[in-house]
């Protein structure tokens, strides 16, 4: 038999692994911090696929602090010359956006190279990429 706590517990609907308001205590603070936000770690996980290793080193790349874009994209990058990683959250709809730079060229991980991106993302993926050949579409 469940004990009837057991059963309350059950019965009462999960919190959400939602961002808001947790995942924005991420603005600011690095990569590193907004890639262990369990709203943004399990979608990471799943986009890296197969580039783990590239991914995981990229969060700890040199760059800017996270930042709140457009009211709801945390942001942030890393770039060392030819290496670097690009990482968008909306918070609201848990949506990432996921980039690497291997030797200079950009590997998509998600979502795929053809779907666009927010046009909200393409001043921060300017200042991260300046003068990539081969950026994302970005549409409104």
């Amino acid at each position: 038999m469940i004990p009837r706590r057991a059963l309350a517990a059950l019965l009462l609907p999960a919190p959400a692994l939602a961002a808001e308001p947790d995942t924005r205590r991420a603005e600011g603070g690095s990569l590193v911090q907004l890639a262990a936000e369990p709203a943004v770690s399990l979608p990471l996980r799943g986009a890296a696929r197969g580039r783990q290793q590239s991914v995981y080193e990229g969060l700890r790349l040199p760059g800017p602090p996270v930042a709140l874009v457009a009211e709801r994209w945390l942001v942030g990058w890393g770039r060392d010359g030819d290496r670097g990683l690009f990482l968008a959250f909306d918070w609201r709809a848990e949506q990432l956006f996921l980039l690497l730079l291997v030797d200079g060229g950009p590997v998509h991980l998600a979502p795929g190279r053809q779907a666009p991106w927010p046009e909200a993302l393409a001043e921060p993926f300017a200042r991260f990429a300046p003068g990539l050949a081969s950026h994302p579409r970005f549409a409104d």
